[in-house]
């Protein structure tokens, strides 16, 4: 009998690097957001800072669109872009490199690819870690809708401070 987070059960995904899993995380984010009840849709601007958009309320019961990136994880979140994946990568240069910030986007959704939780990680904590961020570290943002419900900015500045604190 099969299971949900069941992976390459043909053996394609492996000859193409894994590429796909990207897309198919992408996919599923935005239908577990339309689970949850929130409005979202995609950009197709594929080399872009950003996947999608989501609409959140935001404590004064308002609603914000935040831009979304979505990363498939194993272990550890990445917060850069700009170079190439998978197992034939030959670096040259890291000059199109470049870590998250809030020009980039807002959220980053690591996807765990083993479990398919979700990590909503506020892209301004990404000034806290280096070019990524073990998943243990954030567990206080697996599967985090409240983060959704309740976005504003004292939020986040709590949630940095947490952080901040935790890591001395």
């Amino acid at each position: 009998m099969g299971r949900l987070t069941d992976t390459d059960i043909t053996g394609l995904l492996k000859q193409k690097s894994y590429a796909p899993l990207g897309q198919a995380h992408e996919l599923l984010v935005r239908a577990i957001f339309m689970r949850l009840g929130l409005e979202v849709g995609k950009v197709d601007l594929e080399s872009g800072p950003y996947d999608l958009i989501v609409r959140v309320r935001s404590s004064s019961k308002d609603s914000m669109y935040l831009r979304v990136q979505v990363k498939t994880i194993t272990s550890s979140l990445p917060l850069t872009a700009g170079s190439r994946g998978g197992v034939d990568r030959e670096y040259k240069s890291s000059e199109k490199q470049y870590k998250y910030n809030l020009s980039h986007n807002d959220v980053i959704i690591g996807v765990d690819r083993e479990t398919l939780d979700f990590y909503v990680f506020p892209t301004q904590l990404a000034s806290l870690f280096q070019s990524s961020v073990s998943k243990n570290k954030i567990q206080i943002l697996k599967n985090n809708w409240d983060i959704f419900l309740n976005w504003n900015e004292e939020l986040i500045k709590h949630l940095f401070r947490s952080f901040k604190k935790e890591l001395g």
